[in-house]
C-alpha cells in the first residue's frame, strides 16, 4: 500500500476529531474534570471508542459490500443530536446541582464523575459516522479489504490523537479559568452545556429535513 493514502488517513482522522459535534460532546466531560491529564484521558477514551466502532462496523460494511440506507444514516445522525442534547442537559443539571450542593454543604462539593461515559459517546459517534467514511475508504483504499482495514485503523489513530490533543488544551483552559477566577469556571460550564444542547437540536433538525 502506498504511503500517501496512509498519511491521508492519519490527517483526515485528526481533522475528523475536531468536528463541532465531537468537540461539543467531549467538552461536556472535560469541563467537569478539567485537570489536563484527566481531560486528556476523556479525549483518548472518546477516540478509542470512536475508532473501535469505525473499525468494526466499517470493516463489516466494506467486507460485505453493504451501503447503509439513507433513512438509517439520518436516524443515526438524529441519535447523535439527541445525545448532544442529553449531554448538554446533564452538564447544565450538574452545574445547578453542584452550586446548590456547595451552598448547602461547602465541605462536600465533589460531583460524581463518569469517566467511562466518553468511551460510549465516542462509540456512538463512530457508528453514526461510519456510512460517509466507508464511502471515502472505498474510493481511497479500494485495492483490497486489507488496505481498507489499514486505512480505517490509521484513521482511528489520527482521530484519537486529535481528540486527545484537543481535550488536553480544553482541559488546560478550563483549569486555568477555574483556578484564576472560580466563578468563570461555572460560567464556562454553563455555556458549554447550552452550546451542546443547541448543537444537538440543530443536528436533530438537520437529520429530518
Amino acid at each position: 500500500m502506498e504511503l500517501l493514502p496512509l498519511l491521508t488517513a492519519l490527517s483526515l482522522g485528526f481533522l475528523h476529531a475536531l468536528e463541532p459535534d465531537h468537540m461539543a460532546a467531549v467538552t461536556t466531560f472535560v469541563s467537569r474534570r478539567p485537570r489536563p491529564l484527566e481531560a486528556t484521558g476523556f479525549g483518548l477514551r472518546w477516540g478509542l471508542g470512536h475508532s473501535a466502532a469505525i473499525l468494526v462496523v466499517g470493516g463489516v460494511l466494506i467486507a460485505l459490500g453493504i451501503r447503509l440506507p439513507e433513512p438509517v444514516v439520518s436516524g443515526l445522525e438524529f441519535g447523535v443530536g439527541t445525545m448532544l442534547l442529553g449531554l448538554g442537559a446533564w452538564l447544565l443539571w450538574s452545574v445547578v446541582h453542584g452550586e446548590a450542593h456547595a451552598l448547602a454543604d461547602p465541605d462536600h462539593g465533589h460531583p460524581h464523575h463518569h469517566r467511562g461515559g466518553s468511551l460510549w459517546v465516542g462509540m456512538a459517534h463512530g457508528v453514526a459516522g461510519t456510512a460517509p467514511l466507508v464511502a471515502v475508504v472505498t474510493v481511497t483504499a479500494s485495492s483490497s479489504a486489507w488496505a481498507a482495514g489499514v486505512y480505517l485503523f490509521l484513521f482511528g489513530v489520527g482521530t484519537t490523537a486529535g481528540m486527545g490533543l484537543y481535550a488536553a488544551v480544553a482541559g488546560l483552559l478550563f483549569h486555568q479559568a477555574q483556578h484564576r477566577v472560580p466563578a468563570l469556571g461555572g460560567t464556562l460550564r454553563t455555556l458549554t452545556a447550552l452550546g451542546s444542547a443547541v448543537l444537538g437540536v440543530f443536528w436533530m433538525v438537520n437529520a429530518v429535513v
